[in-house]
């Protein structure tokens, strides 16, 4: 008779003590085994004592417990500090970019207005072939102006700074196309530039002047120099009446005809919509500078208002 342990659990081939039950319970626990995991086996069976000697299979480890430990976000200072440099850096690159625009439109104004009174096709050509540089740029600084408003800033003057040169842009494109306008007059062979008054040259100088001082006050961000440039305006308003009649007296002597009138006071009410773009551009420079907006009225500067919406 085989010799048997107490059973760990409740077997009836161990409880009737009988060796052919035994063995077949052996077999059949060797049989199963081999599909079942062996800490379910071991739970339910009793093992033989003559198969004491095969070592059991080891319990199953517990799975590893995988703990992730995230990156530290940077505090709310942290990230402040990083938006304001990345904010001063394309600040400062969008301040370059419009005061080269600046230049830009300066070179095409003047190679209009001086192709337009030397009769200088090819100079005229040149003028009309910046345009298209003048209006890429114009695009690309309008494009890389809106992010910077995203950005969070809370500063009165860096905010100024963004709709300023926003504003700026769209007045340099509009100096552009006046230089444009000009250029075109010159290369029409309809033109009659004879005889045009010297106030006319003086007029065209004098507004090629205010374009360079506004791109100087713009680049210096120099609020006198702006207002300067703001009491010129009533000047080249009396220029501008000055050419009219001097014109219109031409047309009545005959020594001008009608078309040709036309042409010399377009190309006069492009000098004189330089000049306005000039003023603007100077009134943008002064809000910049010290917060104040430029009304239309004799008192000049006022206070910005803000209306009253508590009712």
């Amino acid at each position: 008779m085989i010799p048997s342990a107490p059973p760990r659990c409740a077997s009836t081939a161990a409880q009737t003590g009988s060796g052919s039950q035994v063995r077949r319970a052996c077999r059949t626990v060797a049989t199963w085994s081999m599909f079942t995991p062996s800490s379910i086996i071991t739970r339910c069976y009793t093992v033989p004592a003559f198969h004491r000697s095969i070592p059991a299979d080891p319990p199953l480890s517990p799975p590893l417990r995988v703990v992730y430990f995230p990156r530290p976000s940077p505090s709310r200072r942290d990230r402040l500090r990083v938006n304001d440099s990345d904010f001063k850096i394309r600040l400062g690159q969008l301040h370059e970019d419009i005061v080269g625009q600046g230049r830009r439109v300066l070179e095409q104004a003047t190679k209009a207005v001086d192709a337009y009174f030397d009769h200088d096709p090819e100079l005229a050509r040149e003028a009309a072939a910046m345009e298209a540089e003048v209006d890429r740029v114009d695009v690309e600084i309008e494009r890389r102006s809106i992010p910077l408003l995203g950005m969070g800033q809370t500063d009165e003057y860096a905010i100024r700074s963004v709709l300023t040169i926003v504003k700026i842009n769209n007045e340099y494109e509009r100096i552009g196309d006046n230089a444009d306008s000009i250029a075109e007059t010159t290369l029409d062979p309809r033109r009659q530039g004879s005889n045009l008054p010297d106030t006319f040259r003086v007029m065209a100088n004098s507004i090629l002047g205010m374009l360079r001082d506004a791109n100087k006050a713009l680049a210096d961000r120099d609020a006198g120099l702006a207002r300067r440039v703001l009491a010129f305006d009533d000047t080249v308003t009396e220029f501008t009446h000055e050419i009219l009649r001097h014109t219109q007296d031409r047309v009545a002597g005959g020594d001008l005809a009608v078309d040709g009138a036309f042409r010399v006071l377009a190309v006069t009410k492009s000098m004189e919509r330089i000049a306005d773009h000039c003023t603007n551009i100077c009134e943008q420079v002064i809000y910049l500078e010290t917060g104040k907006i430029v009304r239309h009225d004799p008192d000049g500067w006022t206070e910005p208002q803000n209306p009253d919406v508590s009712t």
